[in-house]
C-alpha cells in the first residue's frame, strides 16, 4: 500500500506545480497592453495626444509594436488617408463645373501625389533602417498644406476635401513628432 501512495505522489506534485505556475502567470500578466505605456508616452509629445492614442490603439498591431512599429502603423494610416484625399479630389474634379475649380483640384491632386511619393521614401527609409526621414516627412506635410493653400481665397475649400486634408495632416504631424524619437 505504501508503494501505491508513493506512485501517486509524483502526479500530485506535478498537478500542484502546474496549478502554481498557471496562477502565477495569471497574476503577473498585466491587464494593459504591452505597448500602452509606450503609446501614452509618445502620444503625450504630440499636438493632439487624444487623437494619437486613438489612432494607435485602434490598430491591433500596436499591441506588441515597438517605436519603429508604431511609426509603421502611422505610415500605413497616412497612406490610407492620402488615398482617401485623392479619391475625394477625383470625385470633386469629376463634378466640377468650371475651369478654376478644376485647376484648383488638379493642383491639389499633384500636391497629394507628391506627398504620397515622399511618404513612399519615408517608408522605404524606415524599412531599411535609415532613421533620417525628417526632410521627406516635411515634404509629406507640405503636400497637404499646398492643397490647403490653393484655397486661400474664394472659392473656399470644399468641406469633404478640407476634412480629408486635415485627417492626412494630423497623422503626418504625429509621425513627424514621433520620428524625432527614433
Amino acid at each position: 500500500m505504501a508503494f501505491a501512495c508513493s506512485s501517486k505522489f509524483p502526479v500530485f506534485l506535478f498537478v500542484v506545480c502546474y496549478v502554481l505556475i498557471a496562477t502565477s502567470f495569471a497574476i503577473r500578466s498585466p491587464s494593459v497592453k504591452p505597448s500602452t505605456t509606450l503609446i501614452q508616452n509618445i502620444c503625450s509629445k504630440t499636438q493632439n495626444p487624444t487623437f494619437c492614442n486613438h489612432i494607435l490603439n485602434s490598430d491591433p498591431r500596436s499591441v506588441h509594436a515597438d517605436l519603429k512599429g508604431l511609426v509603421q502603423i502611422l505610415i500605413d494610416k497616412t497612406y490610407s488617408r492620402g488615398n482617401r484625399a485623392l479619391t475625394v479630389i477625383a470625385s470633386l474634379y469629376k463634378n466640377a463645373n468650371n475651369n478654376e475649380t478644376k485647376d484648383q483640384l488638379y493642383s491639389c491632386a499633384m500636391s497629394y501625389k507628391s506627398a504620397m511619393n515622399n511618404l513612399n521614401k519615408v517608408n522605404a527609409a524606415l524599412k531599411s533602417g535609415n532613421r533620417e526621414i525628417y526632410s521627406d516627412l516635411i515634404s509629406v506635410i507640405d503636400g497637404a498644406e499646398s492643397c490647403d493653400d490653393v484655397y486661400d481665397g474664394p472659392p473656399v475649400i470644399p468641406p469633404k476635401l478640407e476634412k480629408a486634408n486635415k485627417n492626412f495632416e494630423d497623422i503626418a504631424y504625429i509621425i513627424f513628432t514621433i520620428s524625432k524619437l527614433l
